[in-house]
């Protein structure tokens, strides 16, 4: 009996321009074999419930320009751990292939199940294949098809995971990817529903998320959130509680109805959403994710980098592919407010952790590695042949700079974030100061991505030639709570 799933999708993938040059015919080929292996052979989850990251390291370290060695090695070294496609539990590494047949007529009876995950897939492939990736997205979560399956509470839960796979998937051209989304998607189990305005509709299903008329910025969301009594942490805290103890703690009745009231305000209606609208909420949303993921920190604290608001991070840079691989405008409100849901709710459960601009701004906008850092060791060579000094302070372009401590780093998320940051960066790094909308925002511009690039190399370690230090790690103390801070000096 055969190990792997036999999808029938090419495993081809397309993306028009890649972010930094680099790749080759080879490395192009090699990837989009790697890539099938791991979907044809592996479990979205491993271990005891873990995700599988290995599709989304590959391609972000060749997004970022990596040789066909390196992408031989983060999957030879990543495969390694990974569960059966047939396992039918991943935390006692259980594999059972499952004999069923899943069809139009009875995919719903198999969501939230682990052990049907390769039997989806290959329901997922067969409808890809029949009317394409972008449709399949479209129809399996977001329109009448999905009725009662709430594919869209699902591809928000799990911290995001869901919905970052299928980010990959619509960026890099992969029908074969979609449905891997889907059939992951499929798994999870749904954040609570009732967080969701369009749950809450009358019999004729007309969505609540249309009636939806204000149009408060995100920043202003934000701080409504932090001023709310109803959204105040739970105390005392706990520094041994997981994210789901901290969800199933904090998640009750009242919080639910406020994370409503708070998404409303965003005023994400179908009947708004202009190109205009759309493309200034997108912004919003890498903004202010770059601002909770480093600038949440304590001023004269070394800075630590939160590893589920990281998520955020990362799910932020695939809401413009997402949006585009949408028709329907209702499908596209529903997108962009269940993201700002899932945002809200891991913001509840990290503690509510507080913006602060202005550390996040005092950081440098021109990182080096440590062994450039002191006067002496900056080069200031300069040659008839060059302008001015280019190696030196003010001349060398930061981000090729930081290109080589990224690459190596095992930790896919590493990666991921610092891709956030680059991409964002050639999005909006001109911005000037004043371009947001929101309180205590004001100094924030487009540096904002370079310095927070800087943060991330500096918390989990500069791993490039000269420097070779050891990997950092992510903080889940949950640092919104004063206590975690006090805890980590014990």
């Amino acid at each position: 009996m055969s190990s792997n799933v036999a999808t029938g999708i090419p495993a081809t993938i397309h993306k028009p321009a890649l972010t930094v040059p680099g790749a080759t015919p080879d490395s192009k080929a090699l990837v989009e074999s790697l890539l099938e292996k791991d979907r044809e052979a592996a479990h979205c989850l491993y271990g005891p419930g873990y995700h599988n990251h290995l599709s989304h390291h590959l391609l972000t370290a060749y997004d970022l320009g990596a040789s066909s060695a390196l992408l031989q090695a983060i999957y030879d070294k990543e495969n390694t751990a990974l569960s059966s496609v047939f396992a039918a539990d991943v935390k006692r590494n259980v594999v059972e292939r499952q004999e069923v047949k899943i069809q139009e007529d009875n995919w719903k009876e198999y969501l939230g199940q682990d052990k049907y995950y390769a039997n989806l897939l290959i329901f997922f492939s067969e409808k890809v294949q029949e009317i394409g990736g972008h449709a399949a997205f479209e129809q399996y979560v977001y329109s009448r098809t999905a009725d009662g399956a709430f594919m869209v509470e699902r591809l928000v839960a799990g911290a995001l995971h869901p919905w970052i796979q299928m980010g990959f998937a619509i960026e890099f051209g992969s029908d074969a990817m979609v449905a891997q989304a889907l059939a992951q998607t499929a798994i999870h189990t749904p954040l609570n529903p009732e967080l969701f305005a369009w749950n809450l509709a009358s019999e004729s299903n007309s969505p609540a998320d249309l009636l939806h008329a204000n149009s408060s910025s995100l920043l202003d969301v934000l701080q409504e959130t932090y001023a709310s009594p109803t959204m105040k942490p739970v105390m005392p805290y706990d520094p041994n509680a997981l994210i789901g103890q901290r969800g199933k703690d904090m998640l009750t009745p009242a919080r639910i109805v406020e994370i409503r009231r708070l998404t409303a305000l965003w005023g994400c209606s179908a009947a708004a959403l202009t190109p205009a609208a759309t493309a200034e909420k997108a912004r919003d949303l890498i903004f202010v994710a770059t601002l909770l993921f480093a600038g949440t920190g304590k001023r004269g604290r070394a800075p630590r980098l939160d590893f589920f608001l990281m998520h955020v991070l990362t799910s932020a840079l695939f809401v413009p592919h997402l949006l585009d691989a949408l028709r329907s405008d209702e499908a596209k409100a529903r997108l962009l407010n269940s993201y700002l849901v899932s945002l809200l709710v891991i913001v509840m459960i990290r503690g509510r952790p507080r913006i602060d601009a202005g550390l996040l701004m005092s950081y440098t906008a021109t990182p080096v590695p440590p062994s450039q850092r002191s006067p002496a060791k900056a080069s200031t060579t300069s040659t008839s042949a060059a302008f001015g000094t280019p190696t030196g302070p003010g001349y060398a372009n930061t981000w090729v700079g930081l290109l080589p401590h990224i690459l190596p780093a095992c930790d896919a998320h590493t990666l991921k974030a610092f891709r956030t940051l680059y991409v964002a960066a050639q999005r909006y790094g001109q911005l000037p100061r004043g371009s947001l909308s929101g309180e205590g925002v004001q100094d924030v511009d487009g540096s904002v991505f370079a310095r927070v690039a800087g943060v991330l190399l500096d918390v989990m370690g500069w791993v490039g030639p000269g420097e070779g230090q050891d990997e950092g790690t992510w903080d889940r103390s949950a640092l919104g709570w004063d206590a975690a801070w006090d805890e980590q000096d014990k």
